[in-house]
């Protein structure tokens, strides 16, 4: 029985912070040679008020080795922008620890997904609430990757289902269309593709 051989490459988009109005393009990635893969797409709000309108995240193919004339989406995703909760730590946060504290836990819900945004924005991360203390702490299901200091939690945050790509992509990129969305946003997309099968 033969199995698949796998590899976790470059994010197509490694976290960053993304404009207001403005439209992300990542840097496109060569499928010729793979038989396929999967996107990791996350999105958080860096602001608490209303947004105007949602980001639309396009996960593009190319049937072309080359050129920019023949991009199609074989995903499209729109986020939400309603106003959300914004709440500051109110203390560090090591690495490898899953408590928060904070002021205030208004609005927030068990379950909920949050973005760290952290000053130094690449170790910014994500988090899902498993417990509240009231305006105490919050509980995240796993452990942070990086300390946080003086960071502010966002809710609202998404994470999305595992995209596939197809097997006849030549090449693929993703696209954060924030064109109409009025705020700074937080922006990632992995990619895992599948090498070869023997």
């Amino acid at each position: 029985m033969g199995s698949f051989t796998k590899s976790r490459q470059t994010a197509l988009a490694a976290i960053q912070s993304v404009s207001a109005s403005s439209v992300l393009i990542s840097s496109e990635f060569d499928m010729s040679a793979k038989m396929g893969g999967n996107l990791q797409i996350r999105f958080g709000r860096t602001s608490a008020t209303a947004a105007g309108a949602g980001v639309n995240i396009r996960c593009e193919l190319s049937s072309e080795s080359s050129g920019n004339n023949s991009w199609f989406p074989f995903a499209i995703i729109p986020t939400a922008f309603a106003a959300c909760e914004a709440e500051a730590l109110t203390g560090t946060v090591n690495s490898g620890q899953n408590v928060l504290t904070l002021a205030s836990t208004t609005n927030l819900t068990i379950g909920d997904l949050i973005f760290i945004k952290n000053s130094t924005f690449a170790n910014s991360e994500w988090g899902r609430i498993k417990a509240i203390s009231t305006n105490t702490s919050v509980t995240l299901e796993d452990n942070l990757i990086n300390a946080q200091t003086s960071s502010t939690i966002y809710d609202t945050a998404e994470i999305f289902p595992i995209i596939n790509i197809p097997e006849s992509a030549m090449r693929i990129r993703v696209v954060a269309d924030g064109s109409l969305f009025t705020q700074a946003f937080a922006f990632h997309c992995g990619l895992i593709t599948i090498d070869s099968f023997g």
